[in-house]
């Protein structure tokens, strides 16, 4: 039986759901939706937040209209099985092989996408592709005849807008991930791509396990899949993919940082609960390299301030 704190926190969640889905337009209702999970979220704190305010969200009337958006309903299903999939990237990277998917949500739901895939999270995946194809391009540029390694690679969609890649100058690109279907899909865009790429199949267990020699690299990273490890997870993994390194070799990875003020809406709505971390946190997953290894350490985060960057230089 619920108590008199729980019973008004309950109430509360219902009131201020109540009044976003008043507004009448469904892109201006969907943003009030995000910014009432926002305050939603930050009243019920951590603790009551999962165990009682997330079970008023979802059961409220405008849970069908959020999950009509084929973004939310793809995070929110998980198909492939975990959070944060190729497919739910492609949605926020607006992909030609999303479009199908957004053509049929029909109109309330693509309304609901148009708000969504334009949040600042979403800008900052966007971006995040950006960021390693200029990567790919600016190693490829510095070492002629370079090696590249992907982890959680997912569908490798920085590989289609680096020039690099297109033009011939990378000699060997490994795209690893654990999802056999993501493979697939890089595997066939390969072809026409580039023939550098190659496809294996590599959990972070593998890599922690160090169970295949991979060879060694001029550039390793990492982006969208820190997010889910544990502290001493993502301090062992960095420290075997630094020893993947060439001398003056690159690895760069990425982690969401704390504020997100669509945190709210993620967790409830999408089911995509991120472990976000300051930048001392991120710098922190260097921790088991020695320093006399690190030739260089470089942190930045994105335009939004919604994702933080490590680059580690090996000496």
């Amino acid at each position: 039986m619920l108590g008199p704190d729980e019973v008004r926190l309950q109430t509360e969640v219902v009131a201020v759901l109540d009044r976003a889905g008043a507004i009448r337009d469904t892109e201006g209702r969907t943003a009030a939706v995000i910014d009432a999970l926002r305050v939603i979220r930050e009243t019920a704190g951590e603790g009551a937040w999962p165990d009682l305010a997330l079970d008023a969200v979802r059961a409220h009337p405008l849970a069908a209209l959020l999950w009509s958006c084929p973004l939310t309903d793809h995070a929110f299903q998980r198909p492939r099985g975990y959070p944060g999939d190729a497919g739910l990237l492609d949605l926020i990277y607006r992909h030609p092989d999303a479009a199908d998917a957004v053509a049929e949500a029909g109109e309330a739901g693509r309304a609901v996408y148009a708000v969504t895939q334009d949040s600042a999270p979403c800008r900052s995946v966007r971006e995040r592709r950006e960021i390693l194809a200029l990567a790919i391009d600016r190693v490829a540029a510095e070492r002629p005849g370079a090696e590249m390694l992907a982890v959680a690679c997912g569908h490798l969609r920085e590989a289609e807008i680096s020039a690099a890649l297109r033009a011939g100058r990378v000699a060997r690109f490994l795209a690893t991930d654990q999802d056999a279907d993501s493979l697939r899909v890089v595997a066939d865009q390969a072809r026409t791509l580039s023939p550098a790429i190659a496809c294996r199949a590599r959990s972070v267990r593998d890599f922690i396990a160090a169970r295949e020699d991979l060879g060694r690299f001029d550039l390793i990273y990492a982006a969208g899949l820190y997010d889910y490890l544990d502290d001493r997870i993502a301090a062992r993994l960095t420290r075997r993919l630094f020893a993947l390194l060439k001398p003056r070799g690159r690895l760069v990875v990425a982690n969401f940082l704390p504020g997100l003020g669509e945190q709210g809406y993620m967790e409830a709505f999408m089911d995509w609960w991120l472990i976000y971390r300051t930048e001392a946190e991120i710098r922190g997953f260097a921790g088991e390299i020695s320093e006399n290894d690190i030739r260089s350490t470089r942190y930045f985060p994105d335009k939004a301030g919604c994702v933080g960057y490590l680059e580690l230089e090996r000496a």
